[in-house]
């Protein structure tokens, strides 16, 4: 079969079985053994719907990591969540618009406090770096700062755009700037 053939049709969580989870049971992986089948099916399916967003080679490259991360006394049971998914990260960051608790902040009344409060772009960059909302003093804190300095940042270089002097580098971060702006605030209409 040709890979066009193999994968008309297929769904993304089709795509995670057949690249990742059965070479890796066919590998030897098997379902721990503290662990009822019932809760290794719905692992396996969460494993799929968790990694769908990898392409292809992008899944081949997880699956060689994963190989050699077996747990149990033969390292031949598939590992925990926790371990999969920072390998996961690492080969590919999800799409920080695909996390449910990043997009249910933003969705919330925090969303349109933060555009009103202008640390929008900075809330969005601490929950893409972090993988959560701020919790804490220090965490509100480093958003703030991060607002105001992209607030200095965009007021400077819109005026040397504005005066025509702007260098490449100002063109380039005021690109970089709106286009996360975006990002941001399509969060807050869904």
């Amino acid at each position: 079969m040709t890979e066009a053939q193999t994968t008309r049709g297929e769904t993304n969580r089709d795509r995670v079985r057949r690249v990742l989870i059965q070479p890796l049971t066919e590998y030897g992986f098997r379902k721990p053994g503290n662990v009822t089948e019932q809760k290794h099916a719905k692992f396996l399916n969460d494993l799929a719907d968790g990694l769908a967003y990898l392409s292809e080679p992008q899944l081949e490259q997880l699956r060689d990591f994963l190989r050699f991360c077996g747990e149990g006394k033969d390292k031949r049971a598939w590992p925990r969540m926790a371990a999969i998914t920072p390998r996961a990260e690492a080969v590919a960051p999800r799409p920080i618009e695909e996390h449910p608790t990043i997009c249910s902040w933003f969705g919330s009344a925090r969303g349109p406090k933060a555009l009103e409060e202008g640390t929008l772009v900075a809330e969005f960059q601490f929950l893409s770096q972090f993988k959560r909302p701020p919790l804490n003093d220090g965490d509100w804190r480093r958003v703030r700062e991060k607002s105001a300095q992209h607030d200095h940042d965009r007021r400077v270089r819109s005026d040397r755009q504005r005066r025509g002097v702007a260098s490449d580098d100002d063109r380039k971060w005021l690109a970089w700037h709106a286009q996360l702006e975006a990002r941001a605030m399509a969060l807050l209409k869904q």
